[in-house]
C-alpha cells in the first residue's frame, strides 16, 4: 500500500508538494530538449526547428514517443517504426535533468535566480554529451551559458565580484595550464572550449567553488585515464574530453561545494 502525498483538508495537494511535482515535470521536459540539443547542435541541425525523428529510419516521432522516460519504458527502448534500439542516453538525460531541477530547488528554493541556474545546469548536461562524442564545446552553448550565469550572479549580493573572481580562477587557470603544456610538450593539451566552459561555470560559482570544480574534474580524469591505460585503450598522449568531467563537477560544486569546503576547513582548523 503506497503512502498518499501530503494534502490539505480540502483534499488538494499542499503547495510545497505541488511545486515539487512542477519542478520534476520541468526537469523531464527540459531533459527531452537537452537530448535534442546534444544531438543536433554538433551536427549543425537546428534544435528548435523541425520535428524529432528516429535517427535510423527518420520517421517523425509522435506525442506519445516524446513523453520523457515513460516512452522509453513503454517502447522497451526501441523505435516503434523500425525497431532500432534507442540509446539509454535519452532516459538517463531526462532523469538527470529532473534530478538537477529538484536538487537545485531544494538548494535555492523558488528564488528569482532559480530558473537561471536551472537553465545553466541543463546546458551543462548537453555539453557533457557533446564533448564526450565530438570533443567539442560549442560557443553557441557556452556563451549563452555564461550570460545566463552572469544574470543569476547579478541577482545575488556580491555576485558581480564573485563572477569576476570565478572567471579569473577558472578561465585564467586553464588558459595558463594549456599554454604551459603546449610550450613544454609541443602539443595541445586543452582546447579553447574548455577555457570558455570555465568562464561559464566560473561566473556562477565564484573562485573557491571553481577551484573545487577543477579539482574534482582532475581527480575524475586521472581515474578515467588510469582505467583506460590499464585496459590498453589509452596512453600518456591520449586526449580526454575534459569538458565531460568539468560540467558535472560544476553542478556538484554548486549544490554541495559550500558544505564540502566548510567541512574541509573545519578539519584543517581542528588539525
Amino acid at each position: 500500500m503506497t503512502a498518499a502525498l501530503p494534502a490539505d483538508h480540502s483534499g488538494m495537494l499542499d503547495p510545497a508538494t505541488f511545486m515539487l511535482i512542477l519542478v520534476i515535470a520541468l526537469g523531464l521536459v527540459m531533459g527531452s530538449a537537452v537530448t535534442a540539443i546534444a544531438y543536433r547542435v554538433p551536427r549543425g541541425i537546428s534544435w528548435f526547428k523541425g520535428r524529432s525523428a528516429c535517427p535510423a529510419c527518420h520517421a517523425s516521432l509522435g506525442a506519445l514517443d516524446l513523453i520523457p522516460v515513460l516512452s522509453f519504458v513503454l517502447s522497451r527502448g526501441r523505435c516503434r517504426h523500425c525497431g532500432h534500439r534507442v540509446s539509454w542516453r535519452y532516459p538517463l538525460t531526462e532523469a538527470w535533468c529532473a534530478g538537477w531541477a529538484v536538487l537545485l530547488f531544494l538548494h535555492t528554493g523558488l528564488t528569482p535566480a532559480y530558473p537561471l541556474f536551472a537553465l545553466w545546469g541543463f546546458l551543462l548536461v548537453a555539453l557533457v554529451w557533446i564533448d564526450y562524442d565530438f570533443q567539442l564545446l560549442p560557443d553557441v552553448l557556452t556563451f549563452p551559458g555564461t550570460l545566463i550565469a552572469l544574470g543569476a550572479a547579478l541577482l545575488e549580493p556580491g555576485g558581480v565580484h564573485r563572477a569576476l573572481v570565478g572567471i579569473l580562477v577558472g578561465s585564467g587557470s586553464l588558459w595558463l595550464i594549456a599554454t604551459v603544456y603546449r610550450l613544454v610538450r609541443g602539443i595541445e593539451g586543452m582546447g579553447g572550449g574548455d577555457v570558455k566552459l570555465a568562464a561559464m561555470f566560473g561566473v556562477a560559482l565564484g573562485g573557491p567553488l571553481t577551484f573545487l570544480t577543477m579539482f574534482l574534474a582532475a581527480i575524475a580524469g586521472t581515474l578515467w585515464a588510469g582505467v583506460l591505460m590499464l585496459r590498453g585503450r589509452a596512453n600518456a598522449r591520449t586526449e580526454l574530453p575534459f569538458g565531460t568531467l568539468l560540467a558535472p563537477a560544476a553542478m556538484i560544486a554548486l549544490l554541495w561545494g559550500d558544505r564540502a569546503l566548510r567541512a574541509y576547513l573545519g578539519l584543517m582548523h581542528r588539525g
